[in-house]
């Protein structure tokens, strides 16, 4: 049986230059990562190391009915402010994005307190992260488009050891180069009204995932992943984070996990393949036969960017899976009821 050690968390992840590797049981209380030293071969002044290190903040958002994705992302070369939402019974895809400068967002070097925000005269999309209060926030506000229906919500996760399922982890990425990511599942409770009509997620069904993360990753960048979750037939938020990216040694260091009410279990490497295309079903396999599953896309969503700084080739489906998963304990999870989001990028920047 697949096992990585969590270990307890530290003040910083950064110390005496630094990086501390690992899978950790809940956040950094300082995720400093321009304090690391001779992230490239040489020492690099401190304005380098900021322009080279992509950070963003994310939310998935859903119920057995809707799932919504919002991110604001930093490349540094550019950035992305992104709502997106999808209606599983309509099978209506609705949300907005907006491409803006690069070092747009500042994050700071803490989880907790965290507020970033994008504010335009026709959107909103606000973040208020306050860990040490037990509560996530989450708004959105955008007027009607062409494209888009107005949007106008409010989200609640509660942070605390009952509700909510964490895991932190920070990964070699070659040299004294790392990539981190909290990734959490919780409850929520919420609503959005979509051009008149009101999406209501204060029911059993309704939950999401936050999703903190910076890397240092090289200039061209490629990586798999999805994220599921759900309410199982037990009552129970299920919810799983399977990614195949460029970390040093994925046997030992690896991000992937699940998340069975309020307690989280490592999770093996996995590849993923799609044999018809990023549109047609995603196969998603470990070699341990703890991770079987297939991911079938029902939306198109890309973002094709093409800049003398930066180009970016990305495909994120909203879709449905079959297969199973089995939790640290030998549990078999059964998919079918799991939705989620599925992700294929290619990042120069």
């Amino acid at each position: 049986m697949y096992e990585r050690p969590v270990l307890d968390p530290l003040p910083a992840i950064v110390s005496e230059g630094r990086f501390a590797y690992g899978t950790f049981a809940k956040p950094f209380g300082r995720t400093n990562m321009l304090d690391v030293e001779r992230p490239y071969h040489h020492a690099v002044p401190r304005f380098i190391k900021r322009f080279r290190l992509k950070e963003w903040v994310a939310f998935y958002l859903g119920s057995s009915r809707y799932i919504l994705m919002t991110a604001l992302y930093d490349a540094k070369s550019a950035a992305l402010a992104l709502f997106q939402g999808y209606d599983r019974e309509t099978r209506k895809s609705f949300g907005f994005r907006r491409i803006l400068p690069g070092g747009f967002f500042r994050f700071g070097p803490s989880l907790d307190g965290c507020k970033v925000a994008y504010k335009s005269r026709r959107d909103l999309l606000a973040y208020d992260l306050d860990l040490s209060g037990g509560s996530l926030r989450v708004r959105v506000d955008h007027r009607r488009t062409r494209t888009c229906p107005a949007l106008e919500g409010e989200f609640t996760l509660p942070w605390n050891d009952r509700q909510t399922a964490m895991q932190t982890v920070c990964l070699p990425l070659g040299l004294n180069r790392a990539m981190y990511s909290t990734k959490a599942l919780c409850p929520m409770g919420g609503a959005l009204l979509i051009g008149g009509e009101t999406a209501d997620f204060s029911g059993p069904d309704s939950m999401g995932i936050l999703d903190d993360h910076k890397g240092y990753y090289p200039y061209r960048l490629r990586y798999d992943w999805v994220i599921g979750f759900g309410q199982d037939p037990k009552g129970r938020r299920v919810g799983f984070n399977l990614t195949d990216n460029p970390v040093k040694d994925p046997e030992r260091n690896s991000e992937n996990c699940m998340w069975v009410g309020g307690r989280t279990f490592p999770l093996p490497p996995v590849k993923v393949t799609r044999p018809r295309g990023v549109y047609e079903d995603w196969v998603i396999q470990d070699t341990e036969g703890r991770v079987d599953l297939t991911f079938h896309p029902e939306t198109r969503f890309d973002i094709r960017l093409n800049l003398l700084a930066a180009q970016a080739d990305y495909s994120g489906p909203f879709g449905s899976f079959k297969g199973f998963v089995r939790s640290g304990e030998g549990e078999k999870i059964d998919a079918s009821w799991v939705y989620g989001i599925g992700e294929k990028k290619y990042l120069r920047a």
